[in-house]
């Protein structure tokens, strides 16, 4: 993949991390949603590893979908722009589907370093949840368990989603093999 595909899609996921917390915090969805949906068609269009990048992005939002559910539903975090309790806003959807599209290409140099990525995910999703609280779309409502519930979820699933994203991409290089 050209370098300049993995830059702009990591550009990309930086600007879509505020797109959709600001969306959160003016207790909005719409905005996340449009922006995602237009990554998503953009990356659909220009990117390889199509159909590893359509089932990571199916994994990454039932696994993160569910986990930040669970976090309202335990009464550790509460979201604005929540539209149904204790589901995740869309915002969150649309943060958990931008991320997923990092997964095989800005991110791709994690496939074969799982561990650092669970250590790097435990450290760095308690700042990112932090940092959107601090822009207001979210509060933390348990901040203590919170924390130690975030790294140790994020530490087990992003190493889950690259385990997934690696043996995805064998079976999709196997159908594109010369036999």
């Amino acid at each position: 993949m050209p370098e300049r595909l993995t830059m702009v899609n990591f550009v990309l996921f930086q600007l879509g991390w505020f797109v959709c917390v600001l969306s959160g915090a003016a207790d909005l969805n719409s905005p996340a949603v449009l922006f995602s949906l237009a990554v998503v068609i953009f990356h659909f269009r220009y990117y390889p590893w199509k159909q590893t990048d359509y089932k990571l992005l199916l994994a990454a939002i039932v696994i993160g979908v569910m986990l930040d559910s669970s976090w309202s539903a335990w009464n550790l975090m509460a979201y604005q722009a929540q539209t149904i309790e204790p589901l995740a806003p869309w915002w969150i959807w649309c943060l958990w589907i931008n991320f997923a599209l990092t997964l095989n290409h800005s991110m791709s140099w994690l496939l074969r370093r799982r561990v650092l990525a669970g250590i790097f995910s435990a450290v760095a999703s308690p700042v990112s949840y932090y940092a959107g609280s601090q822009l207001g779309a979210l509060q933390w409502l348990q901040p203590e368990l919170l924390v130690v519930l975030l790294s140790i979820s994020w530490g087990l699933a992003i190493p889950l989603l690259l385990t997934l994203a690696t043996y995805w991409r064998k079976q999709e290089s196997g159908k594109h093999a010369v036999v």
